[in-house]
């Protein structure tokens, strides 16, 4: 599939460039970073919220951190629950089930972004399949979000911090499956 019809049409009419990154099938923001080779905090998710009202909201916040929702509705003065996957599928019929891109503005929805994302040089965001990210750079996703409401809502999940750990570790060369134990040197 590639890159979602409405998604791709979105981009083209915004003229933001951007590369499509393919990587082996992964469900999960986390595991996609992973299995894509990239940052997790570099990989922007999308949360869909539903008010009271059944107005939606997609939250986008890096892969790596949880919505603190209580922030979320404290900043529309709403109460927002998340949005159930058969009203996901409906929104996004374009993408397979649980690929939700982030550009919300594209489906029609409105869009709150997290500040954390725009400490990153380049943001990966969902393209629509689990087997495609599109990356595109700071200046472009700044672009794209310029008109809508951004704050910090969100805050780093405790295994995406143990992630990033085992992925510097093993970037040193220690491997986990050694049956010896690692200990430190004095």
């Amino acid at each position: 599939m590639g890159v979602a019809s409405n998604l791709a049409r979105f981009l083209t009419q915004k003229k933001v460039p951007f590369e499509l990154v393919p990587h082996q099938y992964a469900e999960g923001s986390v595991n996609t970073a992973l299995s894509a080779h990239i940052p997790t905090n570099q990989l922007a998710k999308a949360v869909v919220f539903r008010d009271e009202d059944m107005y939606y909201t997609v939250a986008v916040l890096p892969a790596s951190y949880k919505v603190k929702r209580h922030t979320l509705n404290l900043i529309f003065d709403r109460h927002l629950e998340l949005a159930g996957e058969d009203e996901l599928e409906v929104l996004f019929e374009d993408c397979a089930p649980g690929a939700i891109p982030i550009l919300g503005q594209a489906y029609g929805l409105r869009v709150i972004w997290d500040d954390a994302l725009s400490e990153q040089e380049a943001v990966y965001m969902e393209a629509g399949d689990h087997m495609h990210l599109l990356k595109v750079k700071r200046e472009d996703f700044l672009a794209l979000m310029e008109n809508h409401l951004h704050e910090r809502f969100s805050g780093e999940r405790q295994r995406a911090k143990t992630a990033r750990l085992l992925q510097y570790i093993r970037s040193k060369g220690y491997d986990w499956t050694d049956s010896e134990p690692v200990y430190a040197q004095n």
